[in-house]
């Protein structure tokens, strides 16, 4: 089972390149999900001490509101929120947000992981020194 140490360093990995992802698609991008429940406590716990680092901040997204930026206070709920809400799909093999679905999609805003420039700089040292998802087998 992955720690936080290493699950800290693949969510910045993934974060590297675009800057932002949403939090339930990064959950199933930085593991291989198996449907154990400590795989999205183990996230959320990774979250929160990213985000009391102050390497990430949290925001909402959605289409009809576009980007909205949270505060620390709400940051920090959302994060505690997310473990609770994951459910998963053993057909798909993935973890779900069970708070989202569709059609229509992306109506209701969803949690997304944004790096600061801390964070930035960050995601920089780890890709550098690892590369780019380190953890998955090479073809």
């Amino acid at each position: 089972m992955i720690d936080s140490e290493e699950m800290k360093k693949r969510i910045l990995s993934v974060l590297e390149e675009a800057g932002n992802d949403d939090a339930n698609p990064l959950l199933n991008t930085v593991i291989d999900p198996t449907g154990d429940p400590l795989e999205p406590e183990i996230f959320e716990m990774s979250l929160r001490e990213l985000f009391s680092e102050g390497l990430i901040e949290m925001g909402m997204v959605s289409i009809p509101r576009g980007r909205e930026a949270l505060t620390s206070e709400e940051g920090l709920t959302e994060i505690g929120k997310l473990s609770a809400h994951y459910k998963f799909d053993a057909r798909e093999g993935i973890w779900l947000d069970s708070r989202y679905g569709g059609p229509p999609y992306s109506q209701i805003p969803q949690p997304e992981v944004v790096l600061t420039d801390a964070g930035t700089k960050k995601s920089f040292e780890i890709v550098n020194q690892f590369g780019n998802d380190w953890w998955r087998p090479k073809l």
